[in-house]
């Protein structure tokens, strides 16, 4: 065989023995947005240990992302470099694609990670402080103070919460700007709300307040505040409704009220410490969600209820209250008289006593919880006049003695039984002893004792 065949022969088996690469794009990925997404395709390889080339891409991407199947975003990516990494720009599902291809064009089959980003950290939107001005003012709200936990850069969406009734503006200047301006057209509260995007999730809205004023007269602004998402049951929540605002100037007056509460709870408009204070305080007795309304007159106009809701969660904690029903008491009930009937003795009941109860009892809670008050009689023949009271009075009756010369005592016992704001419960019990004595009949009267 020439020399030229040989060569020829050997080129061609070299070439037809050559192996395609094969393609590992590594475990799959769950991690939050907040930062780049490493990729590693050290797991490729190459049977006849050619060098190889790593080409990354996107199969699919979530809703908003801009990746599409661009390899632009990925880095080092068209290398011999088995690790890259992008920046997601959208939560959700990434499908990426890694194919290696030998340095004799060979390519492998493509192989598949699945990469599931959460949200992460949301940005922080900086509405700017409180504004206030007159009809026709130029009125400049400032969100250059929004920012990122991780430095991305934001985007902003300026819109109005609110406007005074009448007004006709829609948008502020610039919706999209990091400051933007509006000129009111009415007097009232203007609510400018702002929310910032950091190219993978959104923040939640903060707000500005801006007040005009105006020579035209207009109704008051009730402002409640912000709703409340922190507080505990059995524990006073704050109110502040001193932003609520006359576009006149005109001195307020102020009226709260509890709107709607949880299925269990007692709460009512006297669960507001002062209901017609700008600032006060709310009790609520159970755990669920609670309306508070405000409405603010100038002396002419109520304005319409604006409400706030008042989240409470179980307070967890509690302190059982410290009780004692008091001391053990002795009560002479006096005397009764006895006749002689047959060969024993009929005798009257001592005149009922009267006398107080609870007066040395003391109920306390460490917690400053309100309590609840019940007293129950246990043993004995007695009537109290106020259950519901630390401090009655009882009164007590049927004492009667056996016979004259001896005196008889009867016991009444009384438990106390207090209940905290959240349930828990404590008793104690006292013990009265009232004695009756008995006395011969008075002289007058015959007793019959029966004879043969």
């Amino acid at each position: 065989m020439a020399a030229g065949c040989q060569d020829s022969e050997t080129s061609l088996l070299e070439k037809t023995s050559n192996s395609p690469p094969v393609a590992n794009a590594g475990d799959n990925i769950v991690q939050d947005a907040d930062i780049p997404v490493q990729l590693n395709g050290a797991g490729s390889y190459d049977p006849d240990g050619d060098a190889i080339l790593f080409h990354w891409g996107f199969d699919t991407a979530p809703v908003g992302s801009v990746f599409g199947t661009d390899t632009w975003t990925m880095v080092n990516n068209n290398t011999v470099e088995p690790t890259t990494s992008f920046m997601p720009d959208a939560p959700g599902t990434y499908v990426v694609s890694l194919w290696v291809e030998d340095v004799k064009g060979n390519a492998s089959s493509a192989d598949y990670v699945i990469v599931t980003v959460n949200d992460g950290t949301a940005p922080i939107a900086d509405a700017g402080p409180e504004l206030s001005g007159a009809v026709g003012d130029l009125m400049t709200l400032d969100g250059t103070r929004s920012h990122d936990p991780h430095s991305r850069p934001l985007t902003y969406q300026w819109s109005f919460a609110s406007i005074p009734n009448g007004s006709t503006l829609t948008a502020v200047d610039t919706p999209t700007g990091d400051v933007t301006t509006f000129t009111p057209d009415l007097g009232g509260v203007y609510v400018a709300a702002l929310v910032v995007n950091n190219g993978v999730v959104s923040s939640s809205p903060d707000t500005a307040i801006v007040r005009v004023v105006s020579d035209v007269p207009g109704e008051p602004v009730p402002l409640p505040g912000d709703d409340i998402s922190d507080a505990a049951d059995c524990t006073m929540v704050p109110l502040d409704g001193s932003g609520s605002f006359d576009p006149n100037g005109e001195p307020l007056s102020y009226q709260w009220s509890v709107v709607s509460t949880p299925p269990q709870s007692q709460a009512t408009d006297a669960s507001i410490a002062e209901p017609t204070a700008a600032v006060t305080t709310f009790f609520p007795d159970v755990g669920g969600d609670y309306l508070l309304g405000l409405t603010v007159s100038d002396g002419n106009t109520w304005s319409d209820v604006e409400t706030l809701t008042v989240a409470v969660a179980e307070r967890s904690y509690n302190t059982p209250p410290a009780i004692e029903a008091g001391a053990n008491k002795s009560i002479d009930a006096g005397e009764a008289e006895c006749a002689e009937s047959g060969y024993t003795y009929r005798c009257d009941e001592c005149l009922d006593q009267t006398v107080a109860l609870g007066d040395d009892a003391a109920a306390n809670d460490a917690d400053g919880d309100p309590l609840t008050i019940q007293w129950e009689v246990l043993s004995g023949d007695a009537e109290i006049a106020d259950p519901t009271s630390l401090t009655t009075t009882v009164r007590l009756t049927e004492a009667e003695p056996t016979e004259p010369g001896a005196c008889e005592d009867y016991v009444y016992e009384f438990q106390l039984t207090v209940t905290d704001c959240v349930g828990e419960t404590v008793t104690d019990i006292v013990t009265y002893t009232s004695t009756c004595c008995g006395v011969e009949e008075a002289s007058g009267t015959t007793s019959t004792t029966g004879s043969g």
